[in-house]
């Protein structure tokens, strides 16, 4: 593995927010990357409780080093209430996981799971165009998820919520925004699932429960999940011991990394890391 670029004063950071960060991903490939291409950047996970996110959020406001913030559980609602700008697709999902600060102090809020879900999928060679797609959890992150699948051609959505108002929610905007899609907040017995995402917490401890029973998801291309701790979630080894391709959370962290690179604008060659101040 690449060392982190060198630290000096002109070195730009990101703070990756989150409560905890012990299970983030992103720092070691992230700033692999900066250092592989003489990027002066750095990406730190920072343990922020809930209640003092809106604070963070400002006090990067006015410092000028700070190209922006990464953003994940359970924070990416309250960024998405403290940005000054959303992206479409962050104000669909309600929710922000990437933050970009302007020159000018003002913080843009965009939610990139949803699509790097589907890069992940089309890397492991799945299309989800005509297809059947079931997403456990319709937060931030599913919410996101839900969209880019509508945006990538899903025929048929299957939203399993616990909390019936946000499911019901979700799918009058899909049926609003996305007429052509069947959107269901159960199973039909008469419908196989092509693609099964988990884009809930459950998994994330060894007591809880599958997020949806693999008997229903026997025909199933891939079953995919968020979670990235464990790296393989229980969900997930049963599924492959039943000979169900899978996909971990780790992909869809990894396929996100060059759009939040760009977001950053980081992703040019110059002597500040592609920051124009």
């Amino acid at each position: 593995m690449q060392p982190v670029t060198t630290i000096s004063g002109k070195t730009v950071f990101i703070p990756l927010i989150g409560h905890p960060v012990e299970q983030v991903k992103s720092p070691g490939p992230m700033n692999e990357w900066f250092s592989r291409n003489g990027v002066a950047a750095v990406l730190i996970p920072i343990d922020i409780l809930p209640e003092k996110v809106g604070a963070f959020l400002d006090a990067m406001r006015d410092t000028l080093n700070c190209a922006g913030l990464s953003v994940t559980m359970p924070h990416k609602q309250a960024a998405f209430a403290g940005v000054d700008e959303l992206t479409d697709r962050a104000r669909r999902a309600g929710a922000v996981n990437i933050v970009r600060r302007n020159t000018d102090g003002t913080l843009i809020g965009d939610m990139v799971d949803g699509d790097a879900m589907v890069a992940a999928l089309a890397k492991n060679g799945v299309s989800v165009r005509g297809k059947t797609a079931l997403v456990v959890g319709a937060g931030g992150a599913g919410a996101a998820i839900i969209y880019a699948l509508a945006e990538a051609g899903a025929a048929t959505l299957i939203v399993i919520e616990r909390d019936q108002a946000k499911a019901d929610r979700l799918i009058a905007h899909l049926r609003r925004d996305y007429p052509q899609v069947q959107a269901h907040d159960d199973l039909p017995d008469d419908v196989a699932v092509d693609v099964a995402i988990n884009a809930s917490p459950a998994g994330m401890n060894e007591a809880d429960p599958y997020p949806f029973p693999l008997e229903r998801l026997t025909r199933a291309e891939i079953i995919a999940d968020a979670v990235t701790k464990p790296p393989v979630t229980p969900w997930l080894e049963e599924a492959r011991r039943r000979g169900i391709a899978i996909q971990t959370g780790a992909e869809m962290t990894l396929a996100q990394l060059p759009t939040q690179i760009a977001f950053w604008g980081l992703d040019k060659d110059s002597e500040d890391g592609g920051i124009v101040r």
